[in-house]
């Protein structure tokens, strides 16, 4: 049976570079960008009619996570790995008395709540895969742990509140053989990230893909860093 792979946030960055590698692992893929407007993706489905296949999906909409996931029973009939890449990053304007709440509100719809909302309508398809490994694509930014600077409340929290509910996932669905991980990248040269980011795509995504595929279920749970490092909540 071959291997399937959903990744959410696949126009550019990580996504998209993800898309790139697992085909040359030989994954089939469902790439779910939140619009279908990116030439490059467009490109790669071209490239692979037959493994590689785009969805759009707005992680932070319910219908369109719902229209989505139907689109996704019908190009492929099980998954054994899905990432929860999709994120969105509001700029803080400077201190608690400023803050424009509402800017808190979208990052934990996207960043927290979607990553739930795209697993559990794509529950059924994983269990029917071989892997059942769910990946989180989360941030040190995070960690309470590592949190000596402040600011950036809406990232933080809501990454938080993703690395919350990966823990519970794990819990809840590691009696049925699924692994279930947070990963923080590293910080990496894309849009988000920027030009002077020390990390570099490709090298940045083989770490993730690592970590995504070669950690075991004493691992469910965990919060992993580059070089599958075990990082502080």
């Amino acid at each position: 049976m071959t291997n399937v792979a959903l990744i959410t946030g696949a126009a550019r960055g990580i996504g998209l570079e993800a898309c790139r590698q697992l085909l040359t692992k030989g994954f089939t893929v469902v790439a779910c960008p939140r619009r279908a407007d990116s030439d490059e993706l467009t490109g790669l489905v071209q490239s692979h009619p037959d493994r590689m296949f785009q969805v759009p999906m707005d992680v932070g909409n319910d219908a369109s996570v719902s229209t989505a996931a139907a689109e996704v029973g019908r190009v492929v009939d099980h998954l054994d790995l899905l990432i929860n890449n999709a994120g969105i990053y509001p700029k803080d304007d400077g201190g608690v008395e400023r803050l424009e709440l509402q800017k808190l509100i979208d990052a934990f719809d996207v960043n927290a709540l979607g990553a739930l909302r795209v697993t559990r309508v794509l529950l059924p398809l994983l269990r029917k895969g071989s892997g059942k490994r769910v990946i989180q694509m989360t941030s040190l930014m995070g960690s309470m742990g590592d949190n000596t600077s402040g600011g950036s409340y809406a990232y933080r929290m809501s990454k938080a509140a993703m690395n919350m509910a990966n823990r519970n996932l794990a819990h809840e669905l590691g009696g049925e053989g699924f692994v279930c991980l947070a990963v923080h990248p590293g910080w990496v040269q894309t849009r988000m990230g920027g030009a002077g980011a020390p990390l570099e795509l490709g090298q940045a995504v083989e770490q993730i893909l690592e970590n995504a595929l070669e950690t075991g279920p004493q691992d469910s749970g965990g919060f992993k860093g580059p070089g599958r490092a075990d990082l502080p909540f």
